[in-house]
C-alpha cells in the first residue's frame, strides 16, 4: 500500500545472475491504469513502457498524479513482465495485484499549466518539456525573435505584426512610418497625429479647410493671403497694405511738413495813441 503524498513510488527491475550474463531480455509495462480516476489520473512512468533490461539494477520511477479535487485513496495496477529474446515471460508483478495512493485535495496557486497536474498545494507534475512552478516554462533550444516566447518546446509566440518560427518575418513588406507598428499583413497601427497605410500622412484636427495642407500633425500649412491655424482666414486690405515695403508706406504715409508761421509783432507807427 502506498502512502502519502509522496509523488514518486520507485519499481526495481532487478536481472538475474544468470539472465545478465545470457542473451538481452526486454521489459514492458502491461498495464498502468488507475481504478479512481476522479482521484488521481493513471501512473506515470520515467521510461519507455518497452525496452531493453540494462544489465545491471535499474530503478524505475512511478508517478502516481492525484488530481488534487478531492481527499480519497485511489486503486491502481501496475504490471510489467521480463521477456527473453524469443518473447517468452521470464519475470513477471503479481498478476491482479493492486496498489493503493492516498490522495488530499490540493490547491495551486497559481494553476498548473500545459497539462500539470496539482498533487500537492503548491506543487504541480509538469509534463515532459515543461518546468516551472507552475509548469509555465518551456525547454526551448529554439530562440524566439522580435518579442517572441516560447510556450511550446521549438514554438514560439509572436507579437502582432510578426511571423515566422521564430518570429522572424514581419507581415508588413514596408515598415510602418512615424512610431507605428505593424499589427497584421499590411496593416500599421498608427501612433497619435498620424494616418494611412504606412502612417506616413500626418493629422490636423479639425483639418486645414480648403486653403492650407497639412504638413505635421495639427500644423497647417497655408496658401498666399490666408493664416490662422485652420488656414481660415484671409488677410485684410489694411494688413496687406502693411505688408507693403517699409520706404514705400514712410513715403505715401508721412505728411509733408509745413513751416511754422514766426508771429509777426505788428508795424511800428508813428501815431501817438
Amino acid at each position: 500500500m502506498v502512502m502519502g503524498q509522496c509523488e514518486w513510488f520507485t519499481l526495481s527491475i532487478i536481472a538475474q545472475k544468470e539472465i545478465i550474463q545470457s542473451a538481452e531480455y526486454f521489459y514492458e509495462f502491461l498495464s498502468l491504469r488507475s481504478l479512481d480516476k476522479g482521484i488521481m489520473a493513471d501512473p506515470t512512468v520515467n521510461v519507455p513502457l518497452l525496452g531493453t533490461v540494462p544489465h545491471k539494477a535499474s530503478v524505475v520511477q512511478v508517478g502516481f498524479p492525484c488530481l488534487g479535487k478531492q481527499d480519497g485513496v485511489a486503486a491502481f495496477e501496475v504490471n510489467v513482465i521480463v521477456m527473453n529474446s524469443e518473447g517468452n515471460t521470464i519475470l513477471q508483478t503479481p498478476q491482479n495485484a493492486i496498489f493503493f495512493k492516498t490522495c488530499q485535495q490540493a490547491l495551486c496557486t497559481p494553476r498548473c499549466m500545459n497539462g500539470g497536474l496539482c498533487v500537492t498545494p503548491g506543487f504541480c507534475i509538469c509534463p515532459p518539456g515543461f518546468y516551472g512552478v507552475n509548469c509555465d516554462k518551456a525547454n526551448c533550444s529554439t530562440t524566439c525573435f522580435n518579442g517572441g516566447t516560447c510556450f511550446y518546446p521549438g514554438k514560439c509566440i509572436c507579437p502582432p505584426g510578426l511571423e515566422g518560427e521564430q518570429c522572424e518575418i514581419s507581415k508588413c513588406p514596408q515598415p510602418c512610418r512615424n512610431g507605428g507598428k505593424c499589427i497584421g499583413k499590411s496593416k500599421c497601427k498608427c501612433s497619435k497625429g498620424y494616418q494611412g497605410d504606412l502612417c506616413s500622412k500626418p493629422v490636423c484636427e479639425p483639418g486645414c479647410g480648403t486653403h492650407g495642407t497639412c504638413h505635421e500633425p495639427n500644423k497647417c500649412q497655408c496658401q498666399e493671403g490666408w493664416h490662422g491655424r485652420h488656414c481660415n482666414k484671409r488677410y485684410g486690405a489694411s494688413l496687406m497694405h502693411a505688408l507693403r515695403p517699409a520706404g514705400a508706406r514712410l513715403q505715401q504715409h508721412t505728411p509733408s511738413l509745413k513751416k511754422a508761421e514766426e508771429p509777426r509783432d505788428p508795424p511800428e507807427s508813428n501815431y501817438i495813441w
